[in-house]
């Protein structure tokens, strides 16, 4: 018959060991059969604030000639910017976006979404149908102060839909990309239409 094992340990004494040392502890008792320290280190394990986990980085792609972005979400207070035209149709206000995206989105059927904030679905979106240069005249005044205003952005013509989107992008940014693979082929390219104000 084999002896039992005896130890020395304490709460006390676990509880100035890390979580990795008490697991470790854990574990040989178990190997060994030593049932009252397996517990006692369970309850201190227990009582030990949880292992918080690393949210996964939302990596964007980078622009490819496989890739194109299938959706532009922007966080937009209620309206700022945008101008209804009738039959569902408004403008986005300025963002600054590569022009050469939105050229090759709409190429593909891309969509908008403006959000309140990222933890919102869309409050307007649609179907871009079209793109115009314009001045960024909805910046809040700090931006002019600062200077790190870029004097011009895209604004995108949208044909609105009803089903909202959930926030997509990554970083702290108020604009986020939805990237997608393309698959066909491209519808044919329109017109821009190029203003210096809306």
């Amino acid at each position: 018959m084999a002896k039992p094992h005896t130890h020395s340990w304490a709460p006390e004494k676990l509880a100035l060991l890390s979580r990795a040392d008490v697991e470790t502890a854990r574990k040989n008792a178990l190997r060994l059969d030593v049932e009252d320290l397996v517990r006692m280190c369970e309850l201190d394990l227990e009582k030990r604030a949880p292992l918080k986990t690393k949210r996964a980085k939302q990596v964007q792609p980078k622009d490819s000639p496989s890739d194109f972005v299938g959706g532009y979400h922007f966080v937009c207070e209620r309206d700022r910017g945008v101008t209804l035209i009738g039959d569902g149709r408004f403008w986005s206000g300025s963002w600054v976006v590569s022009e050469a995206n939105v050229r090759k989105s709409l190429q593909y059927g891309a969509y908008l979404a403006l959000l309140e904030t990222k933890s919102d679905v869309s409050y307007r979106q649609g179907q871009i149908l079209n793109y115009r240069r314009s001045a960024r005249d909805m910046l809040p005044a700090w931006d002019q102060v600062t200077k790190t205003r870029n004097e011009e952005g895209i604004e995108f013509l949208v044909q609105e839909t009803n089903e909202p989107y959930s926030w997509i992008g990554g970083g702290s940014g108020e604009k986020g990309y939805r990237w997608t693979k393309i698959v066909g082929t491209p519808k044919p390219e329109t017109d821009t239409i190029q203003v210096t104000s809306p």
